[in-house]
This record gives C-alpha cells, sequence and structure tokens, in this order.
C-alpha cells in the first residue's frame, strides 16, 4: 500500500519544485488531470473530467463521481483513486475533494 494524499479540483499553482520526486510528481499529475475538462486537449478530447455531470442532481453526481474518477485518473498509472467526496458547489462550479494512493512502484 502507497501513501495517501488529498487533491481538490480547486485551482492552484503548479508545483515546478518537484525534480526528481516520482511520488510527488505522479501526485500533481493527478491534480491536473482533476483540472483538465473534456474536450480540452486537442487529439486527445476523452481526457479530462466530464463537465456534464456538473449538471445532474447532486445525489446523482455524487453516484457517479468515483466512476468518472477512476477513468480520468488512468492517464496517471500510478495513482488510484480510493475515495471522493463534494465539497460544495459556488458559482456554476463544483469542488470536490479526493483522496488518492500513489502506488509503491512508482518511478
Amino acid at each position: 500500500m502507497g501513501a495517501q494524499y488529498i487533491i481538490t479540483n480547486a485551482p492552484e499553482d503548479i508545483d515546478f519544485e518537484i525534480g526528481g520526486d516520482a511520488e510527488r510528481r505522479a501526485v500533481q499529475n493527478a491534480k491536473n488531470l482533476l483540472m483538465t475538462r473534456m474536450g480540452e486537449i486537442p487529439y486527445d478530447r476523452q481526457r479530462g473530467f466530464d463537465t456534464s455531470l456538473y449538471d445532474l442532481p447532486m445525489g446523482d453526481l455524487q453516484g457517479l463521481l468515483m466512476e468518472e474518477l477512476d477513468r480520468v485518473m488512468l492517464w496517471e498509472p500510478y495513482i488510484e483513486v480510493v475515495e471522493a467526496t463534494i465539497l460544495r458547489m459556488e458559482e456554476n462550479r463544483v469542488i470536490f475533494q479526493v483522496t488518492v494512493e500513489v502506488a509503491d512502484n512508482v518511478v
């Protein structure tokens, strides 16, 4: 079992001081994936979070959140989503908190 981290989809500065720390890089990549909206990357339109889920009632969104996060994290093979909760909705934005686990064999 690897180390666990809590990340959110709230905007934050990118950590450019990671250097050779593969674990921190994997967590930063996971955070970047949370911040990416589906359709935003040319030639890779499936990468990123499906923001159409934000239009669902809160209960339905919570029910589909883990499935969507597992799909999004496929692009970071060293990360596994452990738990996710919706924190709040503000100004047409849903903020959620995700507990991720970094694999022991991260390189």
